[in-house]
C-alpha cells in the first residue's frame, strides 16, 4: 500500500470534533469568518461572476448554494463559486513553509458537502481542522512549486479527505478519494508566471472543486490507480522528480498544534511575500514628510518575498490587477503613498497611476542571502530611502513565527470581517452571521449559517 496515502487517510479518519481542544476549534472558527469576510467583498468581481453564471440552480440530488445570492446548484459547483470569492482578492490565509498553500482555499468546498449532507457545525469544524493539516503537513515538506506545480497540489487533497468525512467514507473509499484527487488534477505553475491573469485567484477554487467531485465520485464506487505517491509514475516520481516527502502528519492528536492554529491570516489583499516589505514601507511612511521627495529606494528581503519574479518586467509595471498584488515594488511604492492597500487600491487601478509609477521606477530589490536562510521562521525586511543632499532613511522589520501564530485578537479580526463585507451585508445581517460562526459548534445543520450570507 501506498504509506504516504496511508498516512493522509489514517490521520484524516482520525480527527473528530470531541478530540480538538478548545484552541483548534477557536482557530478554525476564526478562519471560517476571515473566509467569509473576504468572500463577500468579491461578490461582484468580474472572475466571481463568470463563475456563477456556470452555477445552474438544481432540484434534485445532493444541494449546496451559493453565497450571497443562495442559488441551490450541486457541490461541486457552489464550490467552485463559493472558493472562487474566498480567494480572488488574495486576503484569504496563508501558509508558507517549503511549499506555499492557502488552506482556506478548502472551507467553501467543505461548507457546500457539509450543507448537502445536512452535517452540523461540529462536524464542518472537524472536517475543515483535517483538511488544513493534510495542507500544512504537506507544504511543510514539499516544494511543489520549485518543481513547477502550483499551489492546487495541497489544496486538492485537503478538499477530498475534509469532504470524504463528511461524506463518512470508509477508509478504502478514502483513499479513492485522495487518488481521485491527485492523479488527474496537477495543476502547472504557469499560473503565476508572466502576466498574471484572473485563473490567479481561481486555481485553488478548482482545486477544492475537484477534491469534493473526488470525494463524491469515491462513495459511489468510482475506483482510481494505487500508489498515487509512491508508485512508479506516482506524484514523487512524476512532479517531483524522484524525490520522495516524509510528510509529518502527526501519530497523535494530543499536545499537538494544528495547521488550522498556524496559518497567516493577511491584513492586505496582496501575495503573503509582500507583507512584510508593506509593514517595513508603513513604517518608513511614519518617518517622511514627503513622500514624493524620495530619490531612490532600495528593499532588501528575502527570496520568498520576490526571487521568482525579480527578473519579470510585467511585476515592475503591472497591468492586471493580478500581477499588481503579487508585485514587490507597486505593494511597497503604494503603501509609502497611500498609507494602506485595500481591495479599492485595485479596483482604481493604482498600479497605473503616474504617481505610483514613478516612485516604483526608483525602487531596487536585493534578496539578501541572510535574510532567506532565516526564513520563513523569520521573514526580514530592511529598506533604504535616499533623499536631496544624500540623506538617507534605513527601517527594519523582522516578522517571527511565534508572532505569526500568537494570531489576531478577536476584536481585530472582526473588524477586518466587518470591513470586508460592509459593502454587501448590513449591520444586523454581519452581526448574526458572525454570531453564528463564533458558536458554530452548537448549529445542527451547516445550511443555517449559509442562509446568514444571503444578501
Amino acid at each position: 500500500m501506498d504509506k504516504t496515502a496511508n498516512k493522509l487517510v489514517n490521520f484524516a479518519t482520525k480527527v473528530s470534533f470531541s478530540k480538538l481542544p478548545d484552541s483548534v476549534i477557536d482557530a478554525a472558527k476564526e478562519r471560517i469568518l476571515d473566509s467569509l469576510g473576504v468572500a463577500m467583498a468579491a461578490f461582484f468581481a468580474e472572475p466571481v461572476r463568470i463563475s456563477r453564471r456556470l452555477a445552474n440552480p438544481i432540484s434534485e440530488g445532493p444541494t449546496a448554494r451559493l453565497f450571497g445570492t443562495l442559488t441551490p446548484t450541486s457541490p461541486e459547483r457552489a464550490t467552485f463559486v463559493n472558493s472562487a470569492m474566498i480567494r480572488y482578492l488574495d486576503m484569504n490565509d496563508a501558509y508558507v513553509r517549503a511549499g506555499v498553500s492557502h488552506p482556506s482555499d478548502v472551507i467553501a468546498g467543505l461548507i457546500s458537502t457539509a450543507e448537502a449532507e445536512e452535517k452540523s457545525g461540529k462536524d464542518l469544524i472537524a472536517a475543515i481542522t483535517a483538511a488544513y493539516e493534510i495542507q500544512c503537513r504537506l507544504a511543510d515538506v514539499v516544494p511543489n512549486d520549485k518543481f513547477g506545480w502550483d499551489q492546487p497540489f495541497q489544496v486538492v487533497q485537503g478538499a477530498a479527505l475534509g469532504a470524504g468525512r463528511l461524506l463518512e467514507l470508509s477508509k478504502d473509499e478514502m483513499h479513492q478519494a485522495l487518488s481521485l484527487a491527485l492523479i488527474p488534477n496537477m495543476a502547472l505553475n504557469q499560473t503565476r508566471t508572466g502576466t498574471l491573469s484572473m485563473w490567479k485567484g481561481l486555481s485553488g477554487a478548482n482545486a477544492a472543486r475537484q477534491g469534493v467531485f473526488a470525494a463524491y465520485l469515491a462513495r459511489e464506487g468510482m475506483t482510481c490507480a494505487e500508489n498515487p505517491f509512491e508508485g512508479d509514475m506516482g506524484a514523487w516520481n512524476q512532479l517531483m522528480k524522484g524525490t520522495q516527502y516524509d510528510v509529518p502528519v502527526p501519530k497523535s492528536l494530543a499536545n499537538h498544534e494544528f495547521g488550522v492554529q498556524q496559518s497567516d491570516i493577511k491584513t492586505f489583499p496582496i501575495r503573503y511575500g509582500c507583507h512584510v516589505p508593506v509593514l517595513t514601507a508603513l513604517d518608513m511612511r511614519e518617518k517622511i514628510d514627503d513622500v514624493s521627495n524620495i530619490e531612490f529606494l532600495k528593499i532588501d528581503t528575502f527570496d520568498q518575498a520576490f526571487g521568482r519574479w525579480i527578473g519579470v518586467p510585467d511585476f515592475w509595471k503591472p497591468m492586471t490587477r493580478e500581477s499588481a498584488d503579487h508585485s514587490l515594488p507597486f505593494c511597497a511604492a503604494v503603501a509609502l503613498i497611500d498609507g494602506d492597500i485595500t481591495p479599492e487600491t485595485f479596483e482604481k487601478k493604482r498600479f497605473l497611476d503616474p504617481d505610483v509609477n514613478e516612485l516604483m521606477s526608483k525602487i531596487t530589490i536585493e534578496l539578501n542571502p541572510g535574510f532567506t536562510a532565516a526564513a520563513p521562521e523569520d521573514r526580514n525586511c530592511r529598506m533604504t530611502a535616499r533623499f536631496p543632499s544624500e540623506r538617507e532613511i534605513v527601517t527594519e522589520r523582522c516578522q517571527t513565527q511565534a508572532l505569526s501564530e500568537r494570531g489576531l485578537p478577536r476584536r481585530h479580526l472582526e473588524k477586518k470581517f466587518n470591513k470586508m463585507s460592509g459593502g454587501i451585508l448590513n449591520e444586523t445581517s454581519r452581526r448574526k452571521l458572525a454570531d453564528a460562526i463564533w458558536h458554530l459548534e452548537e448549529i445542527d445543520r451547516v445550511e443555517d449559517l449559509v442562509s446568514l450570507t444571503g444578501v
